[in-house]
């Protein structure tokens, strides 16, 4: 591909403005289509980044022609989007969580296994050299015990975030990230049980999450983990995720995740700052794949991405039912 790369963007609210801040400054892109049910917004979004506003994703996508799409919108209003490109085998990077729905990312995910458009899943912090310089390091001395939270305040920016229904809750909007980042790490999980609590944040008449949970995950390999969230520290935010085996320790720590590795056979700690710019590293990725039709090049496609979404919803399910989940469909598609 020797032109500039077409983008089109299906959603342009403030995840996708995270996005666009670094687009507009890669001399081979030009950002060409906004679509987004809110016309307030997608004439914010015109006047800072330029493109044309559409009502309909079809309409955009014929007129344009885009070379690549990003999809940034809510759990709950995946789908169309994703068919529309997959119909038109244009490659798209899909914000996580990839849906609320497993129906809807599984069929979303057969689509993309039978048409083999290239895809790029959001979870970003693969990308960091951090995360992968670990991965270096925990294939050589694995880890046996892995413990993670993400633990901020009760969101209040969109009223859909706390309403189950519509986000799917914590799990699946933020604490995806650290369920992401095991499986990547530390292989696949057997089986999933989930604890929550409720009754200490009563933010709004529509919020009907869970204030805080708590996640006991068995590895394949045989590692446990625990993964903790809450929507209510009030005083302190935390997000880290720890890993520890007999000759190894791994500390992320951070929304960048800086990084330190400690190991047996090392005389000296490995400290590696997390990257600012973590979004421009991964839709240099995913478009450096598509100018150059190598999928190789993006490290989460969408059929690994819906692996992570299965973990949350599986936490979800464990804490509808009470009980563990066992997992057994999450080697459904080879990377």
């Amino acid at each position: 591909m020797n032109k500039n790369i077409r983008l089109a963007f299906v959603g342009v609210g403030n995840i996708a403005e995270q996005h666009m801040r670094y687009l507009r400054d890669f001399s081979d892109v030009d950002i060409v289509g906004l679509y987004d049910i809110d016309d307030k917004i997608l004439r914010i979004r015109q006047h800072q980044f330029g493109g044309e506003i559409y009502r309909s994703i079809n309409r955009m996508l014929e007129v344009q022609e885009p070379d690549a799409v990003f999809i940034c919108v809510p759990p709950y209003a995946h789908g169309e989007a994703e068919v529309s490109c997959i119909e038109r085998c244009i490659p798209f990077l899909v914000e996580k969580p990839l849906s609320n729905n497993i129906n809807t990312a599984k069929e979303l995910a057969d689509k993309v296994h039978e048409s083999e458009v290239i895809t790029c899943a959001a979870y970003m912090n693969r990308y960091r050299r951090g995360v992968q310089k670990a991965k270096i390091f925990l294939e050589r001395y694995p880890a046996s015990l892995v413990s993670g939270g993400w633990l901020i305040d009760t969101p209040s920016d969109h009223p859909w975030l706390t309403q189950r229904e519509l986000s799917g809750g914590q799990l699946v909007e933020q604490t995806t990230h650290l369920f992401d980042l095991v499986r990547y790490l530390c292989g696949e999980a057997a089986s999933i049980h989930c604890y929550g609590s409720k009754g200490f944040v009563h933010p709004n008449d529509t919020y009907d999450v869970d204030d805080a949970t708590t996640v006991s995950i068995q590895l394949k390999s045989g590692a446990v983990a625990c993964i903790q969230s809450s929507w209510s520290a009030g005083f302190e935010r935390d997000i880290y995720l720890k890993l520890f085996g007999p000759n190894i320790s791994v500390e992320f720590k951070n929304w960048d995740l800086d990084t330190k590795i400690v190991c047996r056979d090392y005389l000296v700690p490995l400290e590696i700052p997390g990257e600012k710019d973590i979004f421009a590293i991964e839709d240099r990725a995913f478009l450096n794949a598509v100018k150059y039709n190598d999928p190789t090049r993006i490290l989460s496609n969408y059929e690994d991405g819906f692996r992570s979404l299965q973990l949350s919803l599986a936490a979800n399910e464990s804490l509808e039912t009470g009980g563990p989940i066992q997992l057994t469909d999450l080697q459904r598609y080879s990377k």
